[in-house]
This record gives C-alpha cells, sequence and structure tokens, in this order.
C-alpha cells in the first residue's frame, strides 16, 4: 500500500511560490482600493451637489448645502464630514428660525478631504428656485487621505447648479484643473 502526500520541501516550494505571488498582486490590490475610495468620496459630494438641486427645485425656495459644525446645528464645519441641506427662505446661508432642514447627510465613507471656492467667496452652497447657483459657481478639489496627487480631482459646479468632473492630465499623469494648473494638495 502506497502513501500519498506531499513532502515537506514540496510544501515549502508551493508556499514560497504563493507568497511571491501575493507580493507581486499587492500593490495593484492597494491601487485599486485606494481609487475605489477616490471615486466614492467624489460621488458623495457629487451626490450631495444635485440632491440640494433637486430639493430647491422641488421645494420651490433657495436651498443650501454647507458644512455641518459638528458641535452645533449650523453651518461652519469640513465639507469631508456631515453636511446638511436647508431650506433657507432668507438666503442668508445660515440655519435659523425661518429655515426648515431639509436633508442631513453623513459623511460614513469619504476618504480624504474637499476644498470648496466659489464666487463671492462662500463656504456654503445655494442653489435658487431655479436650479440655478446664487451666483456661486465654483469648484470643489479633492484631496484623497493618502495625499496621492495622482487621485485628486476637481469638480466644477456651473451656474445651472451641474456638477462635472475634470479629467484632464499633465505629461506626469498629474490631474489639471480646469485652468491648466496641476491640482496640489
Amino acid at each position: 500500500m502506497k502513501i500519498r502526500g506531499f513532502t515537506l520541501i514540496e510544501m515549502v516550494a508551493v508556499l514560497a511560490i504563493i507568497a511571491i505571488m501575493v507580493s507581486m498582486m499587492m500593490p495593484s490590490v492597494a491601487k485599486l482600493y485606494a481609487r475605489n475610495e477616490a471615486t466614492t468620496s467624489i460621488n458623495w459630494i457629487i451626490t450631495a451637489v444635485n440632491f440640494t438641486r433637486h430639493a430647491a427645485i422641488s421645494f420651490r425656495t433657495t436651498a443650501t448645502l454647507c458644512p455641518k459644525n459638528p458641535d452645533h446645528f449650523k453651518c461652519g464645519g469640513q465639507w469631508h464630514e456631515d453636511l446638511m441641506i436647508f431650506a433657507d427662505r432668507n438666503e442668508d446661508g445660515k440655519f435659523n428660525q425661518e429655515d426648515y432642514l431639509i436633508h442631513q447627510i453623513s459623511s460614513q465613507k469619504v476618504t480624504g478631504t474637499f476644498r470648496w471656492r466659489s464666487f463671492r467667496n462662500r463656504q456654503y452652497l445655494q442653489l435658487t428656485r431655479f436650479g440655478y447657483t446664487n451666483y456661486q459657481n465654483g469648484n470643489f478639489v479633492y484631496c484623497p487621505g493618502a495625499r496621492n496627487s495622482k487621485l485628486a480631482r476637481q469638480i466644477v459646479i456651473n451656474v445651472q447648479g451641474r456638477a462635472r468632473m475634470v479629467n484632464t492630465r499633465d505629461d506626469e499623469g498629474i490631474p489639471i484643473d480646469r485652468k491648466g494648473k496641476p491640482l496640489r494638495c
């Protein structure tokens, strides 16, 4: 009767081959994971802008999107943290007595940071009852948590309140903004 099995040398050789293959795949898996995190975060902010636009049109009022202050129920936090959307009846960009909350958006899966720059230099985004920005078209710049500038993105909000992502890159693969300058994190 023959006993079948592997010798210790065969087992070590197979494990070494598997370890080499896994170590070769790890960088590409890490890149895939980082790209997926960036895409999720970017889609989160675009969805928030689109939802605010839809709410402004549906409720026929000016809707304000702003980062929520973590300590108080008002604007003033960071754009990569929780956001709030409210009907801003007096269009002052502040959540006060005349206004009502439409929705609060949690930032559970957001990695990296967002920076908002707009005309009129406001730290909130207002959309009118027609879906247009309240003279605030501008852009968000996304910087990934790992500070990998190849994953940075710019999201442009035009006067009609529509969001689009700038997808151009320079010769080194670094994303560039709509003016042709490299995005910096």
